[in-house]
């Protein structure tokens, strides 16, 4: 075993043990995530372009939040939750 596998099968133990890890998604609930991070992600490109009160904008902010909803209805509210923590840390800097 080479030691990168050695050091990889360590990692896999100790997250085993502390019941840590990637979290199992199911193919709806990684649409609904990935498609909240899109949208979070076209809005940052979009607030220096649009004004907030174009129809673009608020017509991203609609599917932000439907989009939102539809986590919130999967149980994946945390998750999205976090994505949203992370879009406000983006902004600051």
């Amino acid at each position: 075993m080479t030691p990168f596998e050695a050091h990889w099968q360590d990692q896999k133990n100790e997250s085993q043990r502390d019941g840590g890890g990637v979290r199992p998604y199911s193919p709806v609930q990684l649409l609904f995530l990935l498609r909240l991070a899109r949208l979070l992600r076209q809005r940052q490109e979009y607030l220096n372009v649009v004004s907030p009160d174009d129809w673009r904008m608020r017509l991203l902010n609609k599917a932000i939040y439907s989009t939102y909803c539809d986590c919130l209805e999967q149980g994946i509210g945390d998750d999205a939750k976090a994505l949203f923590e992370r879009d406000k840390a983006t902004n600051r800097s």
